[in-house]
Order: C-alpha cells, then structure tokens, then sequence
C-alpha cells in the first residue's frame, strides 16, 4: 500500500512473503470498500488472517490426532502380530 516498514524477525524472504500476502488482502479490500480508511481495511486483513489462522489451526489439530489415532492402531496391530508369531519369526 506505498507504506514502508521496517521489519525484524524472521528471513528477509520471509518477511516479503508476509508483507506481499498483507498487500495483496489490503489492495483487495480497497477495491471493495474503496471508501474504508486504511486503518479500517487493515482491522479486516488482520481479522481474515486470523480466521485463515484459526480454521488451519483446526485442521492441523485434527490431522495430527487422526494421525496420533492411526499409528497406535498400527501398533497394537504390529504387537498383536508379534505375540501370535512363532518364536524366531
């Protein structure tokens, strides 16, 4: 949006893939609500971000006890396997 900032943190890629993802959502809001104060359009990116966040968040938290789930099925199943396996095998 023309404005420059001078970041710290992360790699420098890092922070133009952040800034360029925040640019983008803020030139599209502008182009929806192009009366909006740019103060109001960034409370909207930070919301939508946060949501995008929350939602994957969600998913991930699920993938993972799927996962955590799964393998300790596959476990058992493997110590199941081994106890009714014949000595040597």
């Amino acid at each position: 949006m023309g404005r420059t900032l001078h970041l710290t943190g992360s790699t420098p890629e890092r922070l133009q893939s952040v800034a360029r993802l925040v640019d983008e959502q803020l030139r599209e809001l502008q182009q929806a609500y192009p009366a909006s104060p740019l103060a109001d359009l960034a409370i909207l990116v930070a919301l939508n971000l946060a949501d995008e966040y929350l939602e994957s968040k969600e998913d991930y938290q699920e993938l993972h006890a799927a996962i955590e789930q799964r393998s300790r099925h596959l476990i058992q199943m493997l110590e199941t396997h081994e106890s009714n396996s014949p000595p040597g095998l």
